[in-house]
C-alpha cells in the first residue's frame, strides 16, 4: 500500500546485461540525471517469486 506520492519523473530504463540477469526483481537500472543510478525493481516478478516460493 502507498501512502503518498513523493513525485514524479520520467525516466528510460536500461537493461543491466547479463551480470545481474540472475537477480530476481531487478528489471534495469535508470541514470536519475543528477550523477545518481537506481536500480529499478521488478514489482510483479518479486510478487510471483513470493507466491511461488509460499513466503
Amino acid at each position: 500500500m502507498v501512502d503518498d506520492l513523493m513525485g514524479q519523473q520520467d525516466i528510460v530504463i536500461k537493461s543491466i546485461g547479463e551480470t545481474f540477469k540472475n537477480f530476481k526483481g531487478i528489471s534495469g537500472a535508470a541514470d536519475l540525471g543528477d550523477q545518481r543510478t537506481i536500480l529499478v525493481l521488478d514489482v510483479g516478478g518479486i510478487i510471483n517469486e513470493a507466491v511461488r516460493s509460499g513466503a
